[in-house]
Order: structure tokens, then C-alpha cells, then sequence
């Protein structure tokens, strides 16, 4: 008796060996799990459930933010499906044969409080509030710059911005005592909370999290998904789904669903533009 019972065992754990690597067992088939950048987590709740009535059968699991580096280990790692990256990826991540595609982009902007009564900013200001040669609004009011990494996608933007600007983030993040936010939903709360703050962020997280934050008018253009599309608005984050190189059939019909009119209507009403498809 214990011998057949050993012998089916065995059988048994064959079996279910075999269904797990060919992505048949119940968890994989039905639960998406999608995580990455934070500005895009709230759009992707949006969508899953837009997809969830579309597929009744499959259930949709967004992490909290992991960030885009975070977002494209975890789903190498096999802990997520579909990670939403807002950079491109990297060499050593191309090698691992990971599938990666843009799906939209969202003006990048510096954002204020809307009690804050300016409503426009330009290049050379933001020279000066990051080098440090500006503190105080026009007001008088005091001026609190909110820091993001400086491994992030927002600071290497600003830095992209101009040399001066470069040269204004360098001394940015050397001072002490700034105001440091790691993740984008840490950043917005920053920005709504303490007085006088500005920073980074984007449309598509300030329209899809409701935040009460202000974009401002960036040398006299007001970052839209028109301006964005018509080239007026030159700062963006490219949104990108990163997929392993055999995604499920799950996870490739949520990628359908993105790039769909109902997708890119979701997309476009959550501050974020997609391309015209071809």
C-alpha cells in the first residue's frame, strides 16, 4: 500500500509540474498581475476593470508603486506579468529578451498646490529654484523644492532640459536638508501637503489620482494632450508595457485591450496620448 501510494504521489507532483511550466495551473491563467511606475498605477486600475467586464473570468492585480526599474525585475522575476516602465529599457534588461512596447505618453510637468497663485513658470526660473538663487515665491511666500532620486526618470528629464538646468539639478541634489520623495504617489503627497512646494510629476497621475495639484505653463505653453500631440509641449514620459518573452495568453489579450478605442478612450481621458494606429 505505501509503495502505491508513494508511486502515485510522484505522479501526482509530475503532473502538476508539468501544468505549472506550461502556465495551465488556475493562478496563471486567470490572475494578471501588472505593477511599475507609479504614475501609470492608477490607470491601470482604471483599465483592469474596464477589462474585467470584458473577461469576467480573470482577475487583475495592480502592485502599489514599484517604479519602472523595480516593475521590469519583478515581472523578470516572475512576480508580476506586465510591468509599466516610464524609460526605456537597458541593455542588460534587452538582453533578457524581454518584449517592451509604448503604449502612450503623458506630458511631464512641475506642479504646485492650487492655492499657490502662480500659474506660469519658465526655463530660467527653474534655473534658479534648483541652484538654489530663488527661495521665495513672488509673494514672499517661502519656496520648498521636492527632490525625486537621482537615479529616477523625473530627475534625469529635468537634467535633459538644458545644460543650466543640469548644472542647477547637480546642486539641487548636493544641498542638504532637501526634500527628498522616493515614489510618484510620495512626491504628489509632498506637493499637496506642504506649503509652498513645487516638483515634478505628470498629467496623467495628477488627472487619473484626482490630485489637487496644479501644472503650470511651462515658457508660455500649457501642457496638454493637444500641445503634447502637436509638438508645442516638448516634455513627456513615454509609457512602455514590458512583457516576458513568451507572455500568456492573459496577458496579451490586456495588451490588446490597452491599444484598443475603448483602451486609448480610457487612456486619453486619464491625461495620457496615444499614437494613432497605423
Amino acid at each position: 500500500m505505501l509503495h502505491f501510494r508513494a508511486i502515485a504521489l510522484f505522479l501526482a507532483g509530475l503532473i502538476f509540474a508539468s501544468a505549472a511550466s506550461a502556465g495551465l495551473t488556475e493562478p496563471v491563467d486567470n490572475k494578471l498581475r501588472i505593477g511599475g511606475t507609479g504614475c501609470a498605477i492608477a490607470t491601470m486600475q482604471t483599465l483592469g476593470k474596464a477589462f474585467t467586464k470584458i473577461h469576467p473570468e480573470a482577475t487583475v492585480v495592480i502592485t502599489p508603486s514599484l517604479g519602472s526599474s523595480g516593475g521590469i525585475k519583478a515581472m523578470l522575476a516572475g512576480s508580476i506579468d506586465l510591468a509599466i516602465s516610464s524609460r526605456d529599457l537597458k541593455p542588460a534588461e534587452r538582453a533578457q529578451g524581454v518584449l517592451a512596447s509604448e503604449y502612450a505618453r503623458t506630458p511631464f510637468v512641475f506642479a504646485v498646490s492650487p492655492r499657490n497663485s502662480v500659474a506660469a513658470i519658465t526655463t530660467n526660473e527653474l534655473v534658479r529654484i534648483y541652484s538654489g538663487d530663488s527661495t521665495l515665491w513672488p509673494d514672499g511666500k517661502k519656496l520648498r523644492l521636492v527632490l525625486r532620486p537621482p537615479e529616477e526618470s523625473d530627475t534625469d528629464i529635468v537634467k535633459s532640459m538644458s545644460p543650466e538646468m543640469n548644472r542647477a539639478m547637480q546642486i539641487a541634489l548636493a544641498r542638504e536638508g532637501m526634500i527628498r520623495a522616493i515614489t510618484d504617489q510620495d512626491s504628489a503627497d509632498k506637493l499637496e501637503k506642504i506649503l509652498g512646494a513645487i516638483g515634478t510629476s505628470t498629467l496623467a497621475q495628477i488627472i487619473s489620482e484626482q490630485r489637487a495639484l496644479k501644472p503650470l505653463i511651462l515658457n508660455g505653453v500649457t501642457p496638454s494632450l493637444d500641445t503634447l500631440a502637436e509638438g508645442k509641449y516638448p516634455y513627456f514620459k513615454t509609457l512602455l508595457m514590458v512583457s516576458s518573452p513568451k507572455p500568456s495568453p492573459l496577458t496579451q489579450a490586456f495588451i490588446a485591450f490597452v491599444r484598443s478605442a475603448v483602451g486609448r478612450q480610457i487612456l486619453a481621458k486619464n491625461g495620457q496620448w496615444a499614437a494613432p494606429a497605423k
